[in-house]
């Protein structure tokens, strides 16, 4: 690696990777710093919906074999009310309905083929401007690590450090909520071809979900921080076994993380000057927590924003608040329809 690059990027998931991909077209030198080794696991359904795909076949070319779990396609999503009853919304944009995919994989095969060098294992500690230069401050093993650049993208999820250096007084207004996930062997009588939506809120603040991948039932539900986990996994649980013939073997994998209430209520942070933020950590999130979709969409915006700063002398967080306003309002959008379809507030 060397110490000076174009553009530094934290965060190698779709968005950061959309972003390096179009600088590095451009010719500009990229690092993509990545906090874990990877392939790095990710919590997410992995559906890959119309708008990801035709972005990622533009830019990258077609999803290879080995991203894909079974089943492959998901042919819609199933939400459910509280009395039991549920509304399909199938994927008929899509001839064989939407890719499902291992985001360890997705995101590594995007990484690896977005033209940037990439340091995983690195975690971001620390940064400072100075005029036309930011140094980053990196460990790695133990070692201190520091690289210069122009620009600086963060794409580091619902929380970033960069964001809340540059502005602590924006993260005080923040909400955030928690997402937990379960990886058990097992069954169940819930049709494995569709992604499961439960809105009833005994089950959890957002809304609680189920799908299937590589024979793995895949369950879990969010809450707003502060909320006990158990009383409403334990339910949910109960309510699947009891009601769609859940039967679950051993325990394979749990995870979690983090979100803000910044998509749900339109509070974006794109950035400034220099510094620009994608995907969630500029606050966007599309209803229920699909996200791959908006952050391929601003990581593209981000970088054709400062390729065109860099060509024409102008402020790169500006022409970026100016390119990402459709994406700002369908983000929003979004998230109003998540209101009705659950008639209550949601995040």
């Amino acid at each position: 690696m060397k110490n000076q690059y174009d553009t530094i990027i934290v965060g190698s998931g779709p968005s950061g990777s959309a972003a390096a991909k179009m600088l590095a077209n451009k010719g500009l030198s990229v690092l993509i710093v990545e906090k874990k080794k990877l392939p790095r696991y990710k919590i997410c359904s992995g559906i890959i919906f119309k708008k990801s795909l035709q972005i990622v076949e533009k830019n990258f070319g077609k999803l290879p074999d080995h991203v894909f779990v079974t089943p492959n396609f998901y042919k819609g999503v199933r939400m459910w009310d509280i009395d039991g009853s549920h509304t399909d919304y199938p994927f008929r944009m899509m001839d064989q309905g939407a890719p499902n995919v291992w985001r360890s994989e997705f995101d590594h095969w995007l990484a690896e083929n977005s033209g940037a060098e990439i340091a995983d294992e690195t975690r971001v500690v620390d940064f400072n401007q100075s005029g036309n230069q930011i140094e980053i401050n990196c460990v790695k093993s133990g070692e201190q690590l520091n690289f210069t650049s122009k620009f600086l993208i963060s794409a580091e999820g619902s929380y970033s450090t960069i964001r809340t250096k540059l502005d602590p007084e924006f993260e005080k207004g923040l909400e955030w909520s928690i997402a937990y996930q379960n990886y058990y062997e097992g069954s169940s009588d819930l049709d494995p071809q569709f992604y499961h939506g439960f809105l009833d809120k005994k089950f959890g603040d957002v809304y609680a979900w189920f799908n299937v991948k590589e024979g793995l039932m895949v369950f879990g539900t969010a809450l707003d921080r502060g909320h006990m986990l158990a009383p409403y996994l334990s339910e949910y649980t109960k309510f699947l076994e009891e009601k769609h013939n859940l039967k679950l073997g051993p325990l394979v994998r749990k995870a979690s993380c983090v979100g803000s209430n910044m998509c749900s209520t339109g509070r974006f942070y794109l950035g400034r000057n220099n510094i620009l933020f994608v995907g969630e950590s500029a606050g966007f999130l599309n209803m229920f927590g699909e996200g791959i979709s908006s952050a391929l969409a601003t990581g593209v915006l981000a970088g054709n924003a400062i390729c065109e700063a860099i060509d024409s002398n102008k402020d790169a967080a500006q022409i970026y608040e100016d390119t990402a306003k459709k994406e700002k309002k369908s983000t929003t959008i979004s998230w109003k329809m998540a209101e009705r379809m659950a008639n209550r507030k949601v995040m």
